[in-house]
């Protein structure tokens, strides 16, 4: 089976320094549906303040990022305010980017100061197909 999806790490926090907000912005350009999620190596829970988390889309990289619809923090979910499992994702976001423009830009925030965070996403179905490493998003892949 061909592979026919992209993984990107858009951000990662160094594990000396805590951080309470995690930001990436992610080129979709070429792929029809993105699935962003967020790491951590701690339980803590996500933040219910409805600034500290967003989904944003723009035609330009760095600026003029609007909100996308249907996925606006304190809106559209509520966060979970309890602490989970650092053996699954603390926020996972799928979207559909047809019709979407090209940039997206993701903002998480934890509910305190936390370490080693990792925003990542994972680009699927590509226009042109994934033909090498280096399309995956990897530096060796095997099996394409």
């Amino acid at each position: 089976m061909r592979n026919n999806s992209k993984i990107v790490v858009g951000a990662v926090t160094a594990s000396t320094t805590g951080v309470s907000t995690i930001t990436a912005e992610f080129d979709t350009k070429g792929f029809s549906f993105a699935r962003v999620f967020l790491l951590s190596e701690a339980t803590t829970a996500i933040h219910t303040a409805a600034t500290n988390s967003s989904v944003q889309e723009s035609d330009t990289s760095g600026s003029g990022f609007a909100a996308i619809p249907g996925l606006v923090h304190g809106t559209d979910y509520t966060p979970l305010t309890t602490t989970n499992l650092t053996s699954v994702a603390k926020t996972m976001y799928n979207i559909d980017l047809r019709g979407r423009k090209r940039y997206l830009k993701v903002t998480c925030g934890i509910g305190a100061t936390n370490f080693a965070l990792t925003l990542a996403a994972d680009l699927s179905y590509p226009q042109d197909g994934i033909s090498s490493a280096t399309d995956a998003g990897a530096h060796t892949a095997f099996g394409i």
